[in-house]
Order: C-alpha cells, then structure tokens, then sequence
C-alpha cells in the first residue's frame, strides 16, 4: 500500500517545487526595470495581465537564479524589442511558481 500511496503524495509536492514553462503570451515591452540590491530583471509588457493564479501579475520577472550571462541575453533582447517597439512572445510560468512574488519568465523571444 505504502507503494502505491508514497510515490503519489511525493510527486504531488514536488510539482509545486519546479518552475514550468507553461504558457506564452505576446506583446510590446512597456517597462523594464533593475535595481541595485538584487539581480532581478523586471518588466512589463503593453498587454499586461490583470490576474494570475497565484503570483502577483503586476511584471514579469528573470530571477537573478539564472547565471548572469543567461540574464545579460534575456536584458539585451529585452532593451532591444522596447526600443525598436517590437512584440515579444514571453513564455512564462502560469501555474503559480512565482519568482520574487511576481510571474517568473522562461523565454524571451
């Protein structure tokens, strides 16, 4: 019975415990925004969302887990679609796996 049981509780909780890439929506970037005290890469795009299911959709966020040379791409490409006015198409996670309490983003493309 613990066989069968154990495996299924676990994988419940270790769901909860992973980013995932699980959604995509395009739009023209709005804001970017960095601070000094933390690495965090903030931004917004023209078509925000108004809700989400558990995070905080004011921005979207790049945590600063990702190595820097990772977040250098993702700001450079950021900076470029905001100043040529682009639309980007962000993959984000929209199960609830925030970062920072705001949407954590995989892709920028």
């Amino acid at each position: 019975m613990y066989k069968v049981i154990l495996p299924l509780v676990l994988s419940l909780f270790s769901h909860s415990v992973f980013a995932e890439y699980n959604d995509n929506m395009s739009g023209k970037v709005a804001s970017v925004l960095t601070y000094t005290d933390s690495d965090y890469i903030y931004f917004t795009l023209d078509n925000q969302p108004t809700s989400h299911s558990a995070c905080n959709p004011a921005f979207f966020v790049i945590e600063e887990t990702i190595p820097y040379e990772r977040r250098q791409i993702l700001l450079s490409r950021l900076l470029t679609a905001y100043a040529k006015q682009e639309s980007l198409n962000i993959g984000f996670d929209n199960a609830g796996n925030c970062a920072h309490g705001y949407i954590r983003v995989h892709r920028i493309g």
